[in-house]
């Protein structure tokens, strides 16, 4: 089946590396691969996912559409795979408007947006475009990668994927977690922090079981830290591990919003240095 992947850019070498990433990942798939460039004929471009400024002989619009001209012609010397396609679309308007309607109209599996640096950038506190596109757009998921992001050669690569546990996963959430896995060949490593040290209760027993059979595609294993925050917990579980990939359920009561909350930010300043997959709740 066919998978259809949006890809954000702004014409920088963090999004050509997106772009790169996905065709990769997706290297044994029919795809096409949408690239979206944002910008603003309002005179603002604060909500853009754009680099470029206003120029009194050139509009923002032939700037947009000239830029994506651009990395289609670059794509013409790349061969990885026939059945990848590339449309481009030019999007006036605020990044997280422009990606949501095209989300909605041409049913897009996932997007791929490449991060500055050397980290995720996800943190909702900083309020920076990476983490206005992982917190507003909804039901699709959202696959950030950093940078300066090498995937390791290594044959024990893992993803992390920390929850609560108080709530079922549908098993449509659940689809590009093990996608992923599959298309890196990683194993999941599912992560519960036992705040107060307590016993699991009937429910979560439950959750957890159903978790576990779901995933039961692909390797899995499950992990339990007590008595530390979500947030320095899954730090530090993926520091000491090194693992590779960072999966976040987004859930408005859930683990995503304990992470990035107030109280979370003061206990340790996370900003993952490695690519994260946001997997929306779907209602």
């Amino acid at each position: 089946m066919e998978k259809k992947i949006l890809v954000p850019t702004n014409f920088t070498k963090h999004s050509w590396s997106a772009l790169i990433f996905a065709m990769k990942l997706f290297k044994k798939f029919p795809c096409t691969f949408y690239l979206i460039n944002v910008y603003s004929s309002r005179g603002s471009l604060s909500e853009a996912m754009s680099i470029h400024k206003e120029d009194d002989e050139e509009t923002n619009a032939s700037v947009s559409e000239k830029g994506l001209a651009r990395i289609m012609q670059g794509l013409n010397f790349r061969k990885e795979n026939q059945k990848h396609k590339f449309e481009q679309i030019s999007f006036d308007g605020s990044l997280v408007e422009g990606i949501q309607e095209q989300v909605n109209k041409l049913g897009i599996d996932m997007i791929i947006v490449g991060s500055p640096g050397d980290t995720a950038g996800i943190n909702t506190a900083e309020n920076n475009k990476i983490s206005k596109i992982t917190e507003k757009i909804k039901e699709c998921p959202v696959l950030v990668i950093p940078e300066k992001y090498e995937t390791a050669v290594d044959p024990n690569l893992e993803i992390v994927f920390p929850t609560n546990l108080r709530k079922p996963f549908k098993p449509s959430e659940l689809e590009h977690l093990i996608e992923l896995a599959q298309n890196t060949e990683c194993s999941i490593r599912v992560l519960y922090i036992n705040t107060e040290g307590k016993a699991l209760s009937t429910e979560q027993e439950k959750n957890k079981e159903d978790l576990l059979k779901q995933l039961a595609k692909v390797n899995t294993s499950y992990h339990m830290l007590t008595k530390t925050s979500p947030t320095t917990g899954v730090h530090l579980f993926i520091e000491s591990r090194e693992s590779d990939f960072l999966a976040l359920y987004q859930r408005k009561q859930g683990f995503f919003g304990k992470i990035f909350n107030k109280a979370a930010i003061e206990d340790i300043d996370f900003d993952p240095k490695l690519p994260v997959l946001i997997l929306k709740e779907i209602r």
